[in-house]
């Protein structure tokens, strides 16, 4: 199994924010799985927190390959960097 960390954004650490992180999450994963089916590629997520950082949380997202040709061609289509930032632009949520 080959691994690429693609999310890893500090979160609010209370149950009032949670429906925002998990529509954040499913916009911003939408993309990534329509890209999977098209390629005909394996694709899965795991998502962690981290509660190391202090007050908050850090919200941890891999994407898991079983091919490295998939994980190469996942890096040339989306970045090798991992989505930094969660952003409410327009009232849809997603990490940037």
């Amino acid at each position: 199994m080959f691994t690429h960390r693609i999310i890893e954004a500090t979160i609010n650490d209370s149950a009032d924010y949670d429906w925002m992180y998990d529509s954040a999450l499913h916009n911003t994963l939408k993309e990534h799985f329509e890209w999977a089916k098209k390629s005909s590629i394996d694709l899965s997520f795991e998502k962690s927190y981290d509660g190391e950082s202090g007050y908050n949380l850090m919200l941890c997202v891999d994407a898991k390959f079983t091919a490295p040709e998939d994980l190469a061609l996942y890096k040339i289509s989306f970045g090798f960097a991992p989505l930094k930032t969660f952003s409410m632009d327009n009232n849809e949520p997603e990490f940037i």
